[in-house]
């Protein structure tokens, strides 16, 4: 999966989340490539007519759920799942509105479910009443401003408003942890702790009904995975977040689920940073600096790691496709084709594509049955093992 920082992603983000910014538009993939980019994943929920019945942050269509506001887990199976058991309801909508059933391709479908997947990355709104209480609670007023109210001693939060996304939040208290711990011993400050809903709802006052700022669009879409991954190594990451061959001394950050948001993610690192400068200090390991752009990559490397965090099992697989796909999928007396005979079945992304192209199939005697996130893992490593067999 390859998210990347791009002008259309830009635009994408901003006409789906109504963040207001020009760019260029590309079409979703027009090869038959294995990369799965969350922009090519918006073009196809918009071209294949998603938005006419889905909204996105709450714009679009009010037929079907808020994607953007879906609860629950988002790995890659899980999408497959409930997409696959919603079918028989999006036929039926589809054919209330003479809409036509559109077809996947598998490069689409795996455009498609990054897409999904990412958009949960950023955080929904904050309560900003809370978040007074928050900064009057938690001293921050001690420090620092937000329109004309606190304290001189650190930056004007308030004046900062307009660039305070997510990964800047996350940034900024990284990189000023030290200096913010030296100021609040010579205040008498005790050092606070925050949530990531905490952080959320701060964020939310600070950023006020509306900046009198300009608007600086920054890391709107998320950064890349490949060089988050070079970064987590290079800034030494590695040494204390690696796996258990390289002497784990902390968590492993792609655990699964681990931090559900970017702003769950700032509060752990802000609340655990004296003991992670005690421990590099301990350790040899420079305090690493880093910029923003580095952030999101660092984020985006951590969070691509719960995308196919559900490993399937063929054997398991074979006992679902059994009980549950026979009905259709068994010859001679099915209607389909068995499985294990199909071509092309050899990617997640296939699978998942195969699935939603049912929307022209009716069910069975034995109704539409019903998947989980690990059913469908299950079945796809079985057609991947049966794939490679032959």
């Amino acid at each position: 999966m390859k998210p990347r920082s791009s002008c259309f992603a830009a635009f994408t983000w901003c006409a789906l989340a109504g963040v207001a910014l020009p760019g260029p538009l590309v079409a979703a993939q027009a090869g038959r490539t294995p990369a799965q980019t969350v922009e090519a994943g918006a073009r196809v929920f918009l071209d294949k007519g998603c938005n006419g019945c889905h909204a996105v942050n709450g714009l679009g269509g009010k037929v079907g759920p808020d994607l953007a506001r879906l609860r629950g887990r988002r790995s890659f199976y899980h999408l497959a799942a409930a997409l696959w058991n919603h079918i028989p309801q999006m036929r039926r909508e589809m054919g209330r509105r003479g809409v036509t059933q559109p077809r996947l391709a598998p490069w689409e479908a795996g455009d498609l479910m990054a897409f999904l997947y990412w958009l949960d990355y950023f955080d929904e709104p904050g309560d900003a009443r809370h978040g007074a209480r928050l900064f009057q609670d938690r001293q921050c007023v001690r420090c620092h401003q937000v329109r004309g109210r606190g304290g001189v001693i650190g930056p004007d939060l308030g004046v900062l408003a307009a660039s305070r996304t997510p990964i800047m939040i996350a940034t900024g208290m990284w990189n000023h942890a030290p200096e913010m711990a030296r100021a609040m011993r010579a205040q008498g400050v005790r050092r606070p702790t925050f949530t990531g809903t905490e952080l959320r709802d701060l964020l939310a006052y600070v950023k006020g009904v509306e900046s009198e700022m300009p608007s600086v669009s920054l890391f709107v879409v998320p950064g890349e995975v490949e060089r988050g991954r070079a970064l987590f190594e290079q800034k030494q990451c590695v040494r204390c977040h690696g796996g258990a061959a390289a002497g784990r001394v902390g968590p492993d950050l792609r655990a699964q689920r681990r931090y559900a948001s970017v702003l769950d993610f700032a509060a752990a690192m802000w609340n655990k940073g004296p003991a992670m400068v005690e421990e590099m200090r301990a350790r040899g390991v420079a305090i690493p600096k880093l910029e923003a752009g580095e952030m999101a990559d660092l984020v985006s490397y951590l969070y691509a790691g719960q995308y196919f965090a559900d490993a399937g099992d063929a054997a398991r697989g074979a006992q679902v496709v059994r009980e549950r796909c026979a009905g259709c999928h068994a010859e001679p007396q099915g209607a389909a084709p068995r499985l294990e005979t199909v071509r092309g079945l050899d990617s997640p992304a296939a699978v998942v594509a195969s699935l939603w192209n049912h929307l022209t199939a009716r069910p069975g005697s034995g109704g539409w049955p019903s998947l989980n996130a690990g059913d469908v893992a299950d079945v796809t490593a079985y057609l991947q093992s049966e794939s490679r067999a032959r």
